[in-house]
């Protein structure tokens, strides 16, 4: 769930969006670092002092969120491709 929130809270403050009409949390309100820190404690309940401290990274680290995201989907694909290549020879931590 942190990831999502992450992911969500990354994007939304950084492009200023405004969270869907059909959310249920602050339909049409822009994200700030208050909503998201207000998010963060609906959604994931972490203590006050982590919510800030998530908050604050992703403020001074625009897309680091969805870039971490989306680089482990490329090393999840990438292994994938090498375990249809290599078949029942797969052997990860071989590297083969």
């Amino acid at each position: 769930m942190l990831r999502i929130i992450r992911v969500i809270t990354d994007i939304g403050l950084h492009l200023e969006l405004a969270v869907p009409a059909d959310s249920g949390f602050h339909p049409g309100e822009r994200w700030t670092p208050a909503l998201a820190t207000e998010f963060m404690a609906t959604y994931h309940g972490s203590p006050a002092a982590r919510r800030t401290g998530e908050i604050d990274r992703y403020l001074g680290w625009p897309g680091q969120a969805i870039g971490y995201k989306l680089g482990e989907q490329a090393w999840l694909q990438g292994r994938e491709a090498a375990r249809r290549r290599h078949g029942a020879d797969f052997d990860l931590k071989a590297g083969t």
